[in-house]
Formats: structure tokens, sequence, C-alpha cells
């Protein structure tokens, strides 16, 4: 879709980009089929898109997939789009914030994807099995939800992991800010190495594909862009006890990344600080001098396996 096709939807409703839904539409037709490629879209697929825009990229996945949930947070632009692509029957366009809060998938989307599952065709494995369709993120996500989606689509994936019919994502493709695929893929003692990486690194393979230059975009931004992928790895999903622990834990320990683990636990936990927690740290190999950029993942994930839940509040 180029840049005069998208002014006149824009234009039909009245509408320009909204800079606080962190809207710039892709125009650069090769990177739009790059993120197709990327999410490798068949007839199978259940393709959650959010942040549709115009629907450039939504018209090009819902000839690939069986069906297509576009999400997005602005009526008026949603509307619009819905109504430019009202022949493509395999899209279901839904106004609503993906993220219910900061911590979790708005209920009403999983229940559309719950939906879209269960009605897409069955594909077959290599042994002649069949198995739900498969749901997979592909989108150039808006730049201000980009981090907790991702990091709940992994959490949404670890909680279904053990349904039969579970929301289980085979593969996330997307645009995101160039500074946050860093974080995404960044690895100890670099100063990108953090909570959103280090779950990832936990329960996925991440790649960054290529670099996107602002120019692919309308309005182009004021940075540039990354195409990422990333892999749900189910051995690894199994191996995590309780990941919303984990993921409490990264945030509290991170929230002093400049000072010692003793002293960020002790910050984190409170009350709740085992007082032996110093020799359980000895135990499991975790220097408590060290600071939490200097921890591997699977350290951290021992580190939750020996440290108690928080105190809320």
């Amino acid at each position: 879709m180029e840049r005069r096709e998208i002014n006149a939807i824009l234009s039909s409703a009245g509408l320009r980009p909204q800079h606080r839904f962190g809207q710039n539409f892709m125009v650069d037709q090769v990177t739009l089929g790059r993120i197709a490629d990327a999410g490798a879209v068949g007839p199978q697929d259940v393709i959650l898109e959010v942040g549709p825009g115009v629907g450039n990229l939504t018209r090009l996945l819902a000839h690939k997939a069986a069906a297509v949930l576009a999400v997005d947070i602005d009526a008026p632009l949603l509307n619009a789009a819905r109504q430019h692509h009202r022949a493509t029957t395999n899209i279901t366009w839904m106004e609503a914030d993906v993220l219910a809060g900061k911590h979790a998938i708005n209920p009403l989307v999983v229940a559309e994807l719950r939906r879209l599952q269960a009605t897409a065709p069955l594909a077959s494995t290599i042994d002649s099995m069949q198995r739900p369709a498969q749901l997979k993120l592909v989108s150039n996500l808006p730049y201000n939800i980009a981090s907790p989606l991702v990091a709940e689509l992994l959490v949404l994936t670890w909680l279904e992991r053990d349904h039969p019919a579970g929301l289980s994502l085979e593969r996330m493709a997307f645009t995101v800010q160039w500074e946050v695929a860093q974080r995404m893929a960044a690895k100890p003692d670099t100063r990108d190495y953090g909570p959103l990486g280090i779950l990832i690194g936990l329960l996925a393979d991440v790649e960054i594909i290529r670099k996107i230059p602002p120019g692919a975009f309308w309005p182009p931004p004021k940075v540039h862009s990354a195409l990422v992928r990333i892999f749900p790895q189910r051995a690894r999903l199994a191996a995590i006890a309780d990941v919303l622990h984990l993921q409490r834990l990264l945030a509290g320990v991170f929230a002093h990344r400049r000072q010692r683990l003793s002293n960020g636990l002790d910050h984190y936990l409170k009350d709740a600080a085992p007082p032996d927690l110093l020799d359980r740290l000895k135990s499991a190999h975790i220097d408590p001098t060290a600071r939490p950029e200097n921890l591997l993942p699977a350290q951290f994930m021992k580190l939750a396996e020996i440290v108690p839940p928080a105190v809320p509040g």
C-alpha cells in the first residue's frame, strides 16, 4: 500500500496519524513482504496483528492465513481500515487495548483468539496427526506497547503450555524500535541487558533479522526500527516453575541494577527475605556481590527457585 492510498483512507475518515498511539504507517512494500515472510504465514495460521493502522500489512497477511485478528485502540482508524478492506472476509477487526493494564493480555482478545483457533482448519503434522491452527503474532508494533506486549504473550504461552488446545504462540515476527530490539537480544554485562531480554532468553529464541530505516514509514519516526523474530521453546517453557514469580523478581532486582544483588533482593523482598538468603545464594553459586547485569539468564532461573515471592504492597 503506497502513501497515496494511505492518505486516501485517512482523508475519507477525516483522520491523520496519531503520535500518542505510535502511528507510523509502513509504506515500504519490500519491508512489508519481509515481515510476512518472517512470520512464515500459512493457510492454517491464525495471526494476531496489533496496531494494524490502515491495514496494509493486514491485507497481505489475510491473503496467506486462515484468519487475522487485527486489534487497534484507535476506533476511527480501525473503522476506516475495516471499511476499506471489507471485501477481505477472513479479517476480524477488534477495537480494544490489547493489554489489560501492564501485565496481562486483554481477556477479550484472548477469547477471540480461542474462537478463531477453534474454527480454523486443522493442520496436519509430519506424523499425519492433526492439531489446532498455529497461532502467531505478526505485526508492525506500536512502539509504546511493544515491550510489555511481547513479554505478556510469552507469559500467556507459559500459562497455556499444558492445555492441548492452548493459545501457544508458535512464533512472533514484528517490527519494533531498534533500541528495544537490542534489549530483547541483549547479553549479560551489557548496557541493554535487563528483564525483557532475560525473560525472552529463558523462554524463547530471539533473532534480529534486519535494521529498518525511518524512511520505510510515513510519517518517518526519528529512530531506526528492527525486524525481530521470536520462537518460544516448549522445553524452556516447561523448565520454568513459576513465570509470574520470575517476572516480578526480574523487575524487582533490576529496579536497583547498579547495586549489589544482595541489596536489590533486600529492597525487593522486604520482610519476606529469608534469614539464610546469603547462604542460599552461595549454595546456588550466585555471587551476592554481583550486580544484576552480571548474572546469566540460567542464574536468574535458579534465583527464582531459591528466593520466595515478595510480599505485595
